[in-house]
């Protein structure tokens, strides 16, 4: 079966501005590669923890065989609050979730430990909703009522902390 694939193999921070010309806000987004089934592709579990904890430096280059560690070039020693994780979001495809490989949602399911552990809340973006579903497609708000969508919800290790969103356009 097809591993989901990675695009991103840096470690990213993006300031976040009240409109195009507007201020910063108090919010910084984090972005990472993605997780893939196989040991040693996508991003280490060990990583997560030094992402989480505030350690991981922006535009970190990730080596999946090897995760970040006290001794890497960039490591945050002392990191600051602001370097810290405050709410995970695991962005999911809605299109994907029948098919995806038992060995990344047992990745998930040990990530999702990791962050409760820490305390942090978590949520879920369940992307292509309309897409999974002919009913939601037709009209967004029967995303509540759909069986379809509910099923999904219900097969993911994360099916408690889920918003659902139809393709966003950027």
């Amino acid at each position: 079966m097809e591993s989901i694939k990675t695009y991103k193999p840096t470690f990213r921070t993006y300031s976040v501005k009240a409109g195009r010309e507007g201020k910063p806000l108090p919010i910084i987004l984090c972005d990472t590669m993605g997780l893939e089934e196989s040991k040693g592709a996508g991003l280490d579990v060990e990583d997560i923890s030094s992402i989480l904890k505030g350690h991981m430096p922006n535009c970190y280059q990730f080596n999946p065989t090897a995760p970040l560690h006290t001794e890497s070039h960039g490591y945050r020693k002392s990191p600051a609050v602001k370097d810290k994780i405050h709410c995970v979001a695991y962005v999911i495809d809605a299109t994907k979730v029948s098919i995806m490989p038992p060995k990344l949602e047992e990745k998930m399911e040990v990530i999702r430990r990791k962050v409760n552990l820490l305390g942090i809340p978590q949520l879920v973006l369940l992307t292509k909703v309309d897409e999974a579903c002919p009913l939601v497609k037709d009209d967004l708000r029967n995303i509540y009522n759909s069986g379809y969508i509910k099923d999904l919800l219900d097969k993911t290790v994360l099916n408690r902390c889920v918003v659902q969103m139809e393709e966003v356009s950027v």
